[in-house]
C-alpha cells in the first residue's frame, strides 16, 4: 500500500489562516458589499446587511476575490446560487463568516478551485449546499446541513475539510470524486444516500462520526486511510471499499470495532464492512 498525502494538504490550512487573518486586518481597505451583484476586480470585499435575492446573489467577477460575510445571511427564493463563478474560471475565492439559505446551489464554484470557505453554514438550499469543480481547496468550520441535493460535492482533487458538518442532506453527506484529500473531525449524519463517498485513491478519513446515513455510510476505493473513525447504525455497510490495500485503524463500524491496522481486504469477517472488486460483493 502507497498512501500519499499532498504538500499542499498539509500547506493549506496555514494558507487559509494567513490569508483570512490579511481580510479582517485590511478591512479598511476592503470595499463593502450592500446589495447583490458582480465582484470585480480582484480584492477584498464585505457584507454590510443581510441580502435577499431572486436567482444568483454574488457573482464573483475575476479571481482573487475574497468575500467577508461579516456574519451577515444571504437568503434565495429557491433558485440560482447564493454566491457562484459564473460559469467562468474564478480561482482562489475566499468565502467566510456568514449564512447561505434557500438557494438552488449555495455556494457554487462550477468551475472554479482552490477556494478557501471557513466559518459558513450553507444550509437548507434546494440543490447543493456547496458544489466545487476545481482542485485544492480548503475547506475549515463549514456545515452544510438539510439541503435537498448533496451537502457538500467535490469533483477536483487535493482538498482538506476540517469540522465539516454534512447532515440530513437529500443526496449524501460529503462526495468528493477525485484522489489525494483529507477529511477531519467532521461529520456526515442522517442522509439519504451514502455519508462520505470518496471514489479515488490517496486520502484519508480521521476522527469522524459518520452515523444513521439511508445508505453506506463511508465508501471508498484503494489505498486509502480510516483512523479513529466511527461509522455506525447506517443503512447500508459502515464501511465498504471497492478495492484493495486500505487501511483502518483504530475505528468501528456499525457498532463493530475493527481491530488497529486491519487491511481491507479482511473487513467482509466483520459485521457491517464489506469489500467488493469487479463488481462482485467480497
Amino acid at each position: 500500500m502507497n498512501i500519499k498525502l499532498s504538500a499542499r494538504e498539509l500547506t493549506a490550512a496555514l494558507f487559509a489562516m494567513l490569508l483570512i487573518g490579511g481580510l479582517c486586518g485590511r478591512a479598511s481597505a476592503a470595499t463593502a458589499i450592500s446589495a447583490c451583484g458582480t465582484l470585480s476586480p480582484a480584492g477584498n470585499y464585505f457584507l454590510t446587511s443581510n441580502l435577499t435575492a431572486t436567482g444568483n446573489c454574488l457573482v464573483i467577477g475575476a479571481p482573487n476575490i475574497a468575500i467577508d460575510m461579516k456574519g451577515k445571511t444571504i437568503t434565495g427564493n429557491g433558485t440560482g446560487s447564493g454566491i457562484t463563478d459564473g460559469g467562468s474560471v474564478r480561482d482562489f475565492a475566499v468565502i467566510v463568516n456568514g449564512k447561505i439559505r434557500n438557494f438552488d446551489t449555495g455556494i457554487d464554484l462550477s468551475d472554479s478551485g482552490n477556494a478557501i470557505i471557513s466559518n459558513v453554514d450553507s444550509s437548507n438550499n434546494t440543490g447543493d449546499g456547496i458544489f466545487i469543480d476545481g482542485c485544492c481547496n480548503t475547506l475549515n468550520s463549514v456545515t452544510a446541513n438539510n439541503n435537498g441535493g448533496g451537502g457538500i460535492v467535490m469533483e477536483g482533487d487535493d482538498s482538506s475539510l476540517t469540522k465539516v458538518e454534512a447532515n440530513g442532506n437529500a443526496d449524501g453527506g460529503i462526495f468528493i470524486a477525485e484522489c489525494c484529500d483529507l477529511l477531519v473531525a467532521s461529520t456526515a449524519n442522517n442522509n439519504a444516500g451514502i455519508g462520505v463517498e470518496i471514489e479515488q485513491d490517496d486520502s484519508f478519513v480521521v476522527s469522524s462520526k459518520i452515523q444513521n446515513n439511508s445508505g453506506n455510510g463511508l465508501e471508498m476505493v484503494d489505498d486509502n486511510g480510516v483512523i479513529k473513525t466511527i461509522t455506525s447504525s447506517n443503512g447500508g455497510n459502515g464501511m465498504e471499499f471497492t478495492s484493495h490495500d486500505n487501511m483502518v485503524t483504530a475505528s468501528n463500524s456499525n457498532g463493530m470495532p475493527v481491530p488497529a491496522s486491519i487491511s481491507a481486504e479482511s473487513l467482509e469477517l466483520f459485521p457491517g464492512c464489506k469489500r467488493t472488486r469487479t463488481g462482485a460483493q467480497g
